[in-house]
C-alpha cells in the first residue's frame, strides 16, 4: 500500500456540508482531528482536504505521531535517530 492508498482511502470518508450563510461547502475527514477544508465546490472542498490531509500526514510522521489506520492502511512512523 502506498501513500497515495492511504490518502484515496481517507478523502472517501469525508463529509461534506453546505453552509447557507456564506454559500460554501465545508468538509472533514472523521477520525483525523484539524483536517477540515472548505471551497465552492464540494470538488475545491475536496482538493483543499487533499492538500490539508498531505500536510498533516507529514505532519505527524516527522514528530513520530502515529496516523491512525484506515480500511487496514497503515502509514508506518519510524524513529530516526
Amino acid at each position: 500500500m502506498s501513500l497515495s492508498d492511504y490518502m484515496h482511502a481517507a478523502l472517501e470518508r469525508a463529509v461534506y456540508q453546505f453552509n447557507a450563510e456564506d454559500g460554501l461547502i465545508y468538509g472533514d475527514i472523521p477520525g483525523l482531528e484539524g483536517v477540515r477544508g472548505q471551497g465552492k465546490t464540494v470538488l475545491e472542498c475536496r482538493e483543499h482536504l487533499c492538500e490539508l490531509l498531505e500536510d498533516w500526514i507529514y505532519f505527524h510522521v516527522s514528530r513520530g505521531i502515529p496516523v491512525p489506520v484506515i480500511n487496514g492502511i497503515e502509514v508506518p512512523v519510524r524513529e530516526i535517530f
